[in-house]
């Protein structure tokens, strides 16, 4: 392996000139040629990489928490270039309030916790970034070439996370063995076998991988151009082959899940059969790169002492703090507990989780759903769930009744894609982090433009 490996060493000297090129077509496309389709993939990018990854911004002298991201200058210029308002009509309106309420309630938590400095903090790294991606992705695009390139872009983004991960797996654990082989947050996993490239947290990577896939797919089946339908194929094996070396359990489900739904679902303009021989095509061309994957993809499901999310003790299991977690919200149903983790564990020691297993609990609940109720009350998760299920029910009539518009494969991809993500975030807290949320709410709110552009006005 070592000797079929170091040769190739040498390219590892191209890969940061070759992203910082791309940051710099990038922001020259989004600034002086005002592209909002590639400043959103851009945007996309700078929160995977620059907030979760490198975890720094514009320093601001005086004020150690207090530096500027450089994704929030990119998401402010990107507000000035979305398209204009058009009418909300109800539906619209009311996906908005939900949304509202929801962003609302975990703000208001933020004040009932104990350490409201530290709560504020903790809202501005992980809720903020969500509410910029939601407010520039819900007007759309302003034409079908927009929403191609920014197709284009986020293929793009997927290739430099399967890079990094393809280094991460035969390279540094090969030949380079770096400091970060050895870093708390990332040897857990690489002891496993799992990989989380960018991420770090394989979890994280598997439900973006299932986010994103849906939609690339069907852009890859419906596109014309040879370059680009190779960039989209690219990025299709890159995302299965990052979903596989993170062996993420509820990814992997939602992904076997969502397949049959992917190719026999009502997708406008491109056939079943046309989808079947697409999906047969891939898996063989997948299977030709990384043959025994199903077997490497299933290992965590056939061993039981993996089952426990740190492989230690039951204390540190998902199902010791699901137990605490759901009394919390029984005593606590309406407003929560307060905002952040700190506000978690302690709540979690004063029912008597430290006491009993004699160590601190988990930093949050690790179930997305819980953790908003933890937080803010059954009325947020009620606000956030009835928003999506409004939201994917109307993409689901969309696509079953407007066969024939040409934005329907991309309603009905991204539809699918956030159907997929809902279910992989049970078991996890992708959505309160600065990387995978970010994402999820940019594509919830390119749906709710398409299913919703052409919605009836009432007037007054």
């Amino acid at each position: 392996m070592r000797e079929v490996l170091s040769p190739l060493l040498l390219l590892q000297r191209f890969y940061v000139p070759i992203v910082l090129l791309l940051l710099v077509w990038a922001t020259w496309r989004t600034v002086v040629r005002k592209d909002m389709a590639v400043g959103l993939a851009l945007y996309f990018g700078l929160v995977i990489v620059v907030d979760g990854f490198l975890n720094t911004g514009i320093h601001i002298p005086g004020l150690d928490k207090g530096s500027i991201r450089y994704s929030e200058v990119c998401g402010v210029v990107l507000l000035f270039l979305r398209p204009a308002a058009v009418p909300a009509g109800g539906l619209r309106r009311a996906i908005g309030w939900l949304v509202v309420i929801y962003f609302g309630l975990l703000l208001l938590s933020v004040f009932r916790s104990a350490d409201v400095m530290k709560a504020a903090f903790e809202f501005r790294t992980l809720i903020v970034p969500q509410v910029l991606a939601l407010s520039i992705a819900s007007r759309g695009f302003a034409s079908a070439a927009d929403y191609q390139r920014f197709l284009r872009g986020v293929a793009a983004l997927v290739l430099l996370i399967a890079i990094w991960d393809l280094w991460d797996i035969f390279f540094d654990t090969a030949l380079l063995h770096s400091d970060m082989l050895f870093d708390s947050e990332y040897s857990t996993n690489h002891n496993q076998g799992r990989y989380g490239s960018i991420f770090l947290n394989p979890n994280f990577l598997g439900a973006f991988a299932v986010l994103m896939f849906p939609i690339v797919f069907v852009a890859a089946a419906n596109e014309s151009t040879l370059r680009f339908r190779l960039l989209l194929w690219g990025a299709l094996l890159a995302l299965v082959f990052c979903l596989v070396e993170t062996q993420s359990r509820a990814p992997m489900l939602a992904f076997a899940v969502m397949v049959p739904l992917l190719v026999f679902g009502p997708c406008g303009g491109i056939s079943r059969g046309r989808r079947l021989g697409f999906l047969v095509a891939f898996a063989l061309v997948f299977t030709l790169f990384m043959p025994g994957f199903i077997e490497h993809a299933i290992q965590r499901f056939e061993d039981p002492s993996l089952g426990v999310e740190t492989g230690t003790v039951e204390a540190r299991s998902r199902q010791s703090v699901w137990v605490y977690a759901a009394r919390i919200v029984a005593d606590h149903p309406l407003a929560g507990v307060g905002f952040g983790e700190p506000q978690f564990v302690s709540t979690m020691d004063a029912y008597g989780f430290r006491e009993r297993y004699g160590q601190q609990s988990l930093d949050n609940p690790h179930n997305s759903y819980l953790q908003m109720s933890v937080y803010a009350g059954i009325p947020a998760l009620a606000a956030f769930a009835l928003a999506n299920l409004i939201l994917l029910a109307r993409a689901s009539r969309f696509a079953v009744t407007s066969g024939e518009s040409s934005a329907t494969p991309l309603i009905f991809g991204t539809g699918v894609g956030v159907t997929a993500f809902l279910a992989a975030i049970y078991p996890d807290m992708h959505m309160f982090t600065r990387s995978v949320a970010p994402v999820y709410w940019g594509l919830f709110g390119l749906l709710l433009a398409m299913t919703t552009r052409n919605e009836p006005v009432k007037r007054k």
